[in-house]
């Protein structure tokens, strides 16, 4: 696969789990919801290597510091 197809799919994987999840203050079902489906996402990109999954990491890492801030 393309890899930039691989990234695009990554940034949409993460505003699809910010757009799912709302962009208020999460409650715990919430953010345990938000876990689970992330680590989900994150299985599929495992697969295409350290770099892509290392984006996946930091940019999801990224959507939990903005929910955590709110």
């Amino acid at each position: 696969m393309d890899e930039k197809k691989i990234v695009y799919d990554v940034v949409l994987s993460v505003w699809n789990l910010a757009k799912e999840h709302g962009f208020e203050k999460l409650t715990d079902e919430q953010w345990d919801s938000l876990v689970e489906k992330a680590t989900i996402e994150r299985d599929k990109f495992k697969q295409h290597g350290e770099n892509i999954d290392l984006l996946f990491r930091q940019m999801y890492m990224a959507l939990q510091n903005y929910y955590e801030r709110k």
